[in-house]
């Protein structure tokens, strides 16, 4: 069974568990080999490794493949899904000045909601995402943050994957929220990691005050009884709006803090390769395997 669980994130409802367990099985055995251990790389196999889906619950019925509904900026509603949006707009344009100033603005400290969306479309972040794609992100990640009914029909998906030979978790993007409030809720004892990479936890009122369980006194809680966790972020990656998780999770007496890495993933500070091809996420999976 498998010994490592990922747990994908946003924009995959149109692949399958199989195919984004080889991808990520490839990337994990690229990560430990940069790190300079090509034995472990070497008896990694395919089976060791599985990653829940949980994609195809925000797929609608009858949408072509690839394709989803037309989503535009008229779509996104206000609350959770427009401060979503502009919290993404705000960090992407503290990284990367030459997005240059929010023209369209409709008052002070206002700016349009198609003209954010132009701008997170020509960032690092979300370069080559389509519109209607880029709208559909931000309906995910705010479905699962406030609806409980999605959030119960995903984790338990998550629950269905871990085995009793289950040693390490891994939490891509919105699968970071997702490793986190599984192991909070759940504490399956076999659990002794937990990879984060690429993760929006620390992004305050929408993501890291909506937790379960709520944090307490501007901390939140120990994802259960993991031994060591490791967040892995891109320093422009616009989703990982917090790249050090460390002082809003102090772990219990005697287990060590969050490691925080920040890592260059070039073109693609998003993607799930570059990370797990990481050295720092290769070397967590060999300390562990």
């Amino acid at each position: 069974m498998a010994r490592v669980l990922g747990i994908h994130g946003i924009a995959q409802q149109y692949k399958g568990g199989p195919q984004l367990t080889n991808l990520w099985w490839l990337a994990m055995r690229g990560g430990l080999e940069v790190a300079g251990h090509r034995e472990v790389a070497d008896r990694l196999k395919d089976s060791d490794v599985r990653v829940a889906f949980y994609g195809d619950l925000f797929r609608p019925a009858g949408s072509m493949a690839g394709g989803g509904p037309p989503y535009t900026a008229a779509d996104i509603r206000p609350g959770p899904e427009r401060d979503l949006l502009q919290a993404w707009y705000a960090q992407a344009v503290e990284q990367e000045p030459g997005l240059g100033p929010p023209e369209g603005s409709m008052g002070p400290g206002t700016v349009a909601v198609q003209v954010m969306l132009e701008k997170l479309l020509h960032s690092k972040t979300f370069a080559g995402v389509a519109r209607r794609a880029l709208v559909g992100d931000l309906k995910q990640v705010t479905a699962f943050l406030t609806d409980p009914g999605i959030k119960d029909r995903v984790l338990e998906r998550t629950a269905a994957e871990v085995t009793e030979d289950t040693r390490a978790v891994i939490g891509h993007s919105l699968g970071s929220v997702v490793a986190y409030e599984y192991l909070a809720r759940s504490a399956p004892p076999q659990v002794e990691l937990l990879i984060t990479v690429g993760s929006p936890l620390g992004m305050p009122n929408l993501v890291f005050d909506r937790l379960t369980p709520a944090p307490a006194d501007g901390q939140g809680a120990w994802p259960g009884t993991v031994a060591r966790w490791v967040n892995i972020a891109d320093k422009n990656d616009t989703v990982a709006l917090r790249k050090q998780l460390a002082p809003l999770f102090p772990p219990p007496d005697g287990t060590p803090p969050v490691e925080d890495h920040l890592v260059d993933n070039g073109k693609d500070p998003h993607g799930i390769e570059p990370h797990l091809t990481s050295r720092p996420a290769g070397q967590a999976l060999a300390d562990l395997l």
